[in-house]
């Protein structure tokens, strides 16, 4: 959102003063120029311009607060007192107001759990280039390159074993009534086995508990139980058999 996209009512007389008081923000003036944040915008088709009556409520609980009102009576400020303002307004508007992190729990389900993933990220960025101002956005994975070949590596070999896995789990669900199992519960203990006989890095614990919070997200009430008592089972089994191996320190067993 940039103070060009803004209603003419939202930035006139003194409010537009105040508005472009944040806009001298090194920071904020950055994150207008950059052009690898505006590609990152374009990309990912991020826009607010259907949600304007809310920025506008934002605005107006913003500026009625002490700390906006104080820091706005100034046209310059020091790196500190700038970085300050910054992690204030970012505690304010995702921690104190409704209105925006609805409009963010709507657009992405996993909002209220990256919440103090993205503050921290921005606070970061903003701390890194206050002495030059030289920000830097920070990479959303640590290597993206090296997750995509995971998740294909990933995806090609559970389809390559799906007989394999589906044998593996009906010997061990015999008293269950086929219909009962939900469709997604199979596919992620597919996935979960693949990933422990398959990949040698990645702790079995790691890999049951990852499987069973997709399932809060994505299944029923009772699949995380469901999925870590057959998968334990599977795992006593296939270790007797020699069939997981696991390699790197503190992971041999």
């Amino acid at each position: 959102m940039y103070y060009q996209d803004l209603p003419a009512s939202m930035v006139t007389g003194k409010r537009k003063t105040a508005v472009c008081t944040l806009k001298s923000l090194a920071f904020i003036q950055w994150l207008e120029e950059d052009k690898n944040f505006l590609d990152q915008i374009k990309k990912r088709k991020i826009s607010w311009q259907h949600d304007i009556d809310s920025i506008k409520k934002a605005f107006h609980h913003l500026k009625n607060q002490e700390v906006y009102k104080t820091f706005t009576q100034t046209t310059e400020h020091s790196k500190e007192e700038e970085l300050i303002t910054l992690k204030w307004i970012m505690k304010e508007f995702f921690s104190k107001t409704e209105f925006i992190p609805h409009i963010l729990e709507e657009k992405n389900i996993y909002w209220a759990e990256s919440i103090d993933l993205v503050e921290s990220m921005v606070i970061k960025t903003s701390e890194n280039g206050k002495t030059s101002n030289n920000f830097q956005l920070l990479p959303l994975y640590k290597d993206a390159e090296d997750d995509v070949q995971f998740m294909q590596d990933l995806v090609q070999k559970t389809i390559r074993d799906d007989s394999y896995f589906h044998q593996l789990i009906a010997d061990k669900t015999k008293n269950w009534d086929a219909d009962r199992i939900a469709m997604v519960d199979i596919i992620l203990m597919k996935m979960a086995l693949c990933e422990i006989m398959n990949l040698s890095t990645i702790p079995v614990k790691v890999s049951i508990n990852e499987y069973i919070d997709i399932s809060k997200d994505y299944s029923t009430p009772n699949s995380k139980s469901f999925i870590n008592g057959v998968i334990d089972k599977l795992v006593i089994e296939l270790k007797k058999e020699g069939k997981i191996q696991k390699i790197g320190r503190g992971l041999k067993e």
